[in-house]
């Protein structure tokens, strides 16, 4: 923890289509600075939060992310055509990886 951060104990809410993490029905009742522990009045799914401040998004790790995601979908779908074109290899493990990349892939 870095000067002025406090670890707060949360549940997800469910708002519509979205949800928003929030602190009502869960308080931290313990813990150190490695450490916490949180009691909750319902069940649902909780974290600890640190950074409680919104956190501004990097260009480079978006730029990053996107060709990240483009040069994998564009391999896997190149692995797809290859176990589908190559009919003298099939084996139970082609099978396997074919449908494994197409699960990746959509």
């Amino acid at each position: 923890l870095q000067a002025g951060e406090e670890p707060r104990c949360v549940s997800w809410q469910a708002v519509g289509t979205k949800g928003r993490w929030t602190p009502s029905g869960c308080t931290r009742v313990g813990g150190d600075t490695l450490h916490s522990i949180c009691a909750c009045t319902h069940f649902s799914t909780f974290a600890i939060l640190v950074a409680i401040h919104p956190i501004t998004e990097s260009f480079a790790l978006t730029v990053v992310t996107y060709v990240g995601m483009s040069v994998s979908l564009v391999c896997l779908f190149l692995a797809i055509v290859t176990f589908l074109l190559c009919r003298s290899l099939w084996s139970v493990s082609v099978t396997l990886h074919l449908q494994l990349s197409i699960c990746l892939f959509t």
